[in-house]
């Protein structure tokens, strides 16, 4: 199984899945034709998508999936809160798949499992996704603090896109509005650099093969400060184990995709953005 992040960030969303015989998009909050352009880069038509699974219906990732949805005739999974909160935005889907938290459920060989996310929308998941090989990955973004459920969900997994939102100090110190700032670093709001740090030493085991530091803030934060968390939480959590782990890290960027990662923890395309080693 190969992931692939298509753009993170507060402009737009979207996660690539592609097994040995799947293809699907976790969301899709760049525009149909942004999206298009960028699963191209990472090899990928649009016509093999099997779908589009929808965790939330904020407009960073609810904001292609209609049209990608309705152009390529594509299945939207998504539970009933998310379908009611999003419907303007998403208009007349051709199918949609129901999704309950904390029912797993399959599309093609990919398993996947939504768990719940403390954020400000109707019914908000992470998901973690797994192969008919077992390859086993979680992704959580768009939180606003660290749950015992999500610790669980992320225990041994192989690989993990995991929100690095907001450095707090540049939050409180920067140009945003009072209210703006009090939603971001809120119980709904995005995961600071510490707490995801935090979690990520804790979910660090000698499987953990990758990480992908998502959901950067262009304003309140700057890829050296998370590098920094990532890596010292990393190191501390391989300090612990009998068999270090030797993730590769890497940061998302808004503006192109990221590598496909997959098995063995290794690049599928193009070349890392410099930040290969814990």
């Amino acid at each position: 199984m190969e992931i692939a992040l298509l753009g993170s960030g507060s402009q737009g969303n979207s996660v690539l899945v592609r097994s040995a015989d799947s293809v699907l998009l976790i969301d899709a909050g760049l525009s149909a034709k942004e999206t298009t352009a960028r699963l191209a880069k990472v090899g990928v038509s649009p016509s093999e998508l099997l779908g589009i699974v929808l965790t939330h219906e904020h407009s960073d990732h609810i904001r292609g999936v209609g049209p990608m949805a309705r152009r390529w005739g594509l299945p939207v999974w998504t539970n009933e809160g998310t379908l009611e909160a999003g419907k303007a935005s998403l208009g007349a889907l051709p199918h949609w798949g129901a999704v309950e938290i904390g029912v797993p459920f399959e599309i093609g060989d990919i398993w996947l499992e939504p768990f719940s996310i403390p954020h400000d929308a109707a019914d908000p998941f992470g998901l973690t996704v797994k192969s008919s090989q077992g390859y086993h990955v979680g992704i959580a973004t768009d939180m606003g603090f660290v749950t015992q459920l999500v610790r669980s969900r992320l225990a041994g997994i192989q690989g993990l896109v995991l929100e690095f939102n907001h450095d707090l100090p540049m939050l409180l110190d920067g140009p945003y509005p009072w209210p703006i700032k009090q939603r971001i670093r809120g119980k709904l709001g995005h995961l600071n650099n510490r707490d995801a740090a935090g979690l990520l030493g804790e979910v660090a085991s000698p499987d953990l093969e990758w990480v992908i530091c998502a959901h950067m803030s262009q304003e309140n934060n700057e890829k050296e400060i998370i590098v920094h968390e990532a890596r010292g939480a990393l190191a501390g959590a391989s300090s612990l184990l009998s068999r270090p782990s030797m993730a590769l890290l890497h940061v998302a960027s808004q503006l192109e995709p990221t590598p496909l990662f997959g098995s063995a923890g290794q690049f599928s395309f193009g070349q890392d953005n410099g930040e290969d080693q814990p």
